[in-house]
């Protein structure tokens, strides 16, 4: 058990891309994910909706140039019904995309391949932060599949603003409790809570592996939302953060 409930079962996927257009075909035409929407936030960012199974992908996109993402989220797996064998593609940004028959791999809905130094402290911390179960080929949290490998060396992630697989979100009841819940099963700060307009919080934390953890709670699943500080006031402290890794 946690101190804070998940409001979806997966754990959504984030990317950060400067190949917006070419990514967003690549995910619809090859991958097969629906489009959903997307949410504008400046004339050089934008963030991209995908809808998966049970959750939601996410790009966030920009017209400025980034550097390649150091993270160890290293693959994505897709469960599809009717499909008979694997398929393995590699996204326009290099990132490693597997589709498979439901249940292959212990996916059902979506798998996420994460290389880290070391997986028992990585599996211990899942489990107290997330509530993981372990089961055959990884750990399973809500309907995402996470597999460990161990990997010698393994470097913490770089900034967020980096292209590639940079983090994973958990779409919670409530954020701050979420927040502090990871704080305490051994999670490192990076960015408070904030507020996007009415419609959700959300706050960043490294994992004890260096990788990016964002939690949000959306008005839409969980209600009203409390007054808490506004991504507008803060907009210089989360530019620092998103390109220099900066806590605040």
């Amino acid at each position: 058990m946690t101190a804070y409930e998940l409001a979806r079962g997966i754990l959504d996927p984030g990317l950060f891309s400067d190949n917006a257009e070419v990514m967003q075909r690549f995910y619809t035409a090859d991958v097969g994910l629906t489009f959903m929407e997307e949410l504008v936030h400046s004339p050089t960012y934008r963030e991209l909706f995908f809808a998966i199974p049970g959750g939601k992908m996410k790009i966030q996109a920009s017209t400025e140039a980034m550097r390649p993402a150091v993270s160890g989220y290293r693959e994505l797996i897709f469960a599809r019904d009717g499909l008979e064998a694997e398929r393995a593609m590699v996204d326009p940004d290099g990132l490693s995309v597997r589709l498979v028959p439901p249940g292959a791999h212990g996916v059902t809905h979506l798998g996420v391949v994460c290389g880290v130094a070391d997986v028992d402290a990585q599996r211990a911390f899942l489990v107290e932060a997330m509530g993981a179960a372990p089961v055959a080929g990884g750990l399973r949290v809500g309907d995402t599949q996470l597999i460990l490998q161990e990997v010698a060396g393994a470097r913490p992630s770089s900034p967020p603003f980096s292209r590639g697989f940079t983090y994973l979100t958990l779409v919670v009841h409530d954020c701050v409790a979420a927040h502090r819940a990871l704080l305490d099963a051994g999670a490192e700060h990076s960015a408070r809570v904030l507020r996007l307009l009415d419609r959700c919080l959300f706050s960043w934390v490294r994992d004890p592996s260096g990788n990016w953890i964002e939690m949000v709670q959306y008005a839409e699943l969980s209600g009203p939302l409390p007054d808490i500080d506004r991504l507008a006031d803060h907009w210089e402290e989360v530019i620092r953060w998103r390109e220099d890794a900066v806590p605040f």
